[in-house]
């Protein structure tokens, strides 16, 4: 039998965005060996097609028989530089994806593909508002997508770009496709319209001189900073600060002593976070400064990507994904609200910024800054162990005082103001002395919606979605049943669809109810609602805020994106319209995320001499969540979590592993489940320890069912172990869909 030798000369290990945990290996043609370089961009052919990945490894050796040839490598110069692709690798090992998924996230795909990226396309309405309804109303179930679309674009007459059509009907192209043929509506591609934040990158800027005192703990934070960035050394640290402390000035001054060496920084903030304002005030101390996030254009996004990888940005401001950004000489990193979920990613790579960051930082040598009023507590004990240095801010500027907070506890009868009425004596009574005095208000309150349910009074019954084990909202504007994983839209029925009862009862607050109550309440005061549902892009959110910074708006009420990030001096009030929303959620960081959200909306105001007051709204008083937060007391706070958490093995005293299975069939996703703990028992890793198959809290989402395992290690290189057991496993059949989350923010 003839042995066939391995092919000669020299080959590359390609990285694909596929979730297959290999290089691929090509052959380079002697006319391009020059070519062949760590991180270039590579045509090759796979599986029959033409696709472009990175050239992720560089050898003269191959095992193989038989290897196809490279077809082009398309850039005089590598895309991705080494300490990316060195992180990419990393990435790969610790959270289970594959370094083409990891470098696919780096890049955005407007560099990798070349793609013009300056169009968009438009989705309009090609008949008649009413007509438009009326079909959605007539759409079977197994066409609620459809259905969707068309009352979406019913109250957008001059059309909707499709992105966010697809984001805010919860659809892919498909609907919009079938529509289109059906001559309901019309896709027209036009010139993107300017990015408001990549404008705040180029309008002028008066320039802005830092202010003359700074308190004796921002003094001090600012040299200790300021002396590693001078070192050069990697130096990462924890900024407690309370609201309105001054961490923002700490970061600029980081950022000049980091310039002042000829390095660059990167700051990273929420997504509610990234407004034009926030881009502004860092030009006003810095002009040399980029914006990088993903709802820029293609070719915004590009453009500034290739930007900075040239050194012409000294400062990169953006949301997670700004983690990647390809500044040649990192010396500084920040992350402002370090502890917000939403520097998590949800898809693959599900990496955290954070803990991405730091390993960045380390290989670069620079120095990292996490700040925010309510560090995570897997931060905060990471500074109690020194692993980061600690530095305080304890006071406001200019020595405010933190608002008072007044609890108001709703069971108790003589705040009550009727049925159905969900603002309180107190609160109602506090907001009328606010508004006589010429302040502002904010009110709070973290779920969308007019009732949190449709239900029956006399059999029980409960109007639920068809594809998700959740009960339906009722939304009052469109009179619609929605759900709020999958988008699913129907009217509620006239009458209960079991018993026949004709009075359905519309139960639970949402912001849509407060709204109305408000109205009622305060007739000629100008209010503005802030949630996903009104809040439909950013030029929206930009107005409602704008209107609110000049007085035009009185009363500010909305969710999460209302409760950070802002600062308005003429707000003397705020109210939290439920503090108990969050507490219900059945997660282990259901108390640590309810004081944060607590404590940041109270930070909202007492901002001027005006000074401010807090009406906390409860029905559970006694919570310590609830009563800490009240006495902005987060160090009392987080040492009572950190010893629940370790006597029940959670984070940080444990690290996680999170393997989520999906599919139509129950037995199916059910017997995976069971087939991979059992190769995990079999693995007897030491220090780890599962729970489950067991069903999630929401059973089935979209009409796939559900079931996950909880893998707890008592070290990362546990997981590490088990992720390797996973990856050695035959694929999930057919009609099973495996994620591996390491490190997961949420459970439901």
């Amino acid at each position: 039998m003839d042995v066939v030798a391995p092919p000669t000369g020299l080959f590359v290990g390609v990285a694909l965005d596929l979730p297959m945990d290999t290089l691929f290996t090509y052959r380079v043609p002697p006319a391009l060996a020059g070519r062949a370089r760590l991180g270039a961009r590579v045509r090759v052919r796979f599986r029959g097609r033409p696709t472009v990945g990175l050239v992720a490894e560089v050898t003269d050796r191959c095992a193989l028989a038989r290897v196809l040839d490279v077809e082009a490598f398309p850039d005089d110069e590598a895309l991705l530089p080494a300490d990316l692709l060195s992180l990419a690798r990393w990435m790969a090992r610790y959270y289970g994806c594959s370094v083409g998924e990891a470098c696919a996230a780096m890049v955005p795909r407007g560099v990798r593909t070349r793609g013009r990226g300056a169009q968009r396309v438009r989705a309009r309405l090609a008949r008649d508002a009413a007509a438009a309804d009326a079909e959605a109303d007539a759409l079977p179930t197994e066409r609620n997508a459809q259905a969707r679309v068309l009352r979406l674009l019913a109250k957008a007459p001059e059309g909707v770009p499709a992105a966010d059509v697809l984001r805010r009907a919860k659809v892919s192209m498909s609907p919009l496709r079938t529509l289109e043929k059906a001559g309901w509506l019309t896709l027209v591609t036009e010139d993107a319209a300017d990015d408001p934040l990549v404008e705040a990158t180029r309008a002028p800027v008066a320039p802005e001189p830092p202010p003359q005192h700074l308190s004796p703990a921002q003094a001090q934070a600012v040299a200790a900073v300021g002396a590693a960035v001078e070192a050069g050394t990697f130096s990462p640290f924890l900024l407690l600060g309370v609201t309105g402390s001054g961490k923002t000035e700490v970061y600029l001054r980081a950022i000049e002593a980091c310039r002042a060496r000829g390095r660059q920084a990167i700051v990273l903030v929420p997504e509610i976070a990234l407004t034009p304002q926030t881009v502004r005030r860092f030009r006003a101390r810095n002009d040399r400064v980029a914006v990088l996030h993903s709802a820029m254009t293609e070719a915004d996004r590009a453009a500034a990507w290739r930007a900075i990888r040239a050194g012409e940005a000294d400062v990169v401001i953006g949301p997670r994904s700004a983690v990647f950004a390809p500044v040649p000489r990192l010396g500084l990193l920040v992350l402002d609200e370090e502890h917000e979920t939403s520097f998590k990613q949800q898809n693959s790579p599900r990496y955290h910024a954070r803990d991405t960051g730091l390993v960045r930082a380390r290989e670069a040598g620079a120095v990292v800054v996490l700040g925010s009023a309510t560090p995570s507590l897997e931060s905060w004990r990471n500074a109690k162990e020194g692993k980061l240095s600690l530095l305080r801010l304890p006071d406001r500027v200019a020595s405010r005082p933190l608002p008072p907070v007044r609890v108001v506890d709703l069971r108790r009868d003589h705040e009550r103001r009727g049925s159905g009425l969900h603002l309180s004596r107190t609160l109602v009574d506090r907001m009328k002395t606010a508004l006589a005095a010429g302040g502002q208000v904010i009110l709070f309150l973290n779920r969308r919606g007019y009732s949190t349910s449709v239900a029956c009074p006399r059999c029980g019954w409960v109007m639920r979605c068809p594809h998700c084990d959740v009960s339906v909202t009722y939304h009052k504007s469109g009179t619609l049943g929605v759900c709020h994983l999958c988008g699913h839209e129907r009217r509620p029925p006239s009458v209960c669809p079991d018993c026949a009862f004709p009075a359905l009862r519309y139960q639970g607050v949402g912001t849509q109810t407060v709204e109305q109550e408000l109205a009622h309440t305060f007739p000629g005061v100008a209010i503005a609602r802030m949630d996903s549902d009104t809040m439909t892009d950013r030029e929206a959110y930009e107005d409602v805020l704008g209107r609110f910074a000049r007085g035009e708006v009185k009363v500010l009420l909305g969710t999460q994106m209302i409760a950070k990030g802002l600062h308005f001096p003429d707000v003397t009030l705020v109210g939290v319209v439920s503090a108990d929303t969050s507490l219900q959620v059945p997660d282990f960081r259901a108390a640590e995320r309810t004081f944060s959200l607590l404590e940041q909306v109270a930070g909202r105001t007492g901002r001027s001499d005006a000074g401010g007051e807090v009406v906390v709204q409860t029905l559970l008083p006694e919570a310590p969540a609830v009563r800490l937060a009240t006495e902005h007391a987060y160090e009392a706070f987080a040492e009572r979590e950190l010893a629940e958490r370790e006597t029940f093995g959670y984070p940080p005293f444990r690290r996680l592993l999170r393997i989520l299975f999906r599919g139509k069939d129950p037995v199916a996703v059910t017997a995976r489940g069971t087939a991979v703990v059992e190769q995990i028992a079999a693995a007897a890793v030491p220090g780890v320890e599962w729970l489950g198959p067991a069903t999630p809290p929401v059973a089935r989402v979209q009409g796939f069912f559900r079931r996950h395992v909880l893998v707890k290690a008592q070290t990362p290189a546990g997981i590490r172990r088990v992720l390797d057991v996973l990856r050695a496993l035959e694929p999930a059949g057919k009609g099973v869909d495996e994620q591996w989350d390491v490190d997961p923010v949420g459970m439901l």
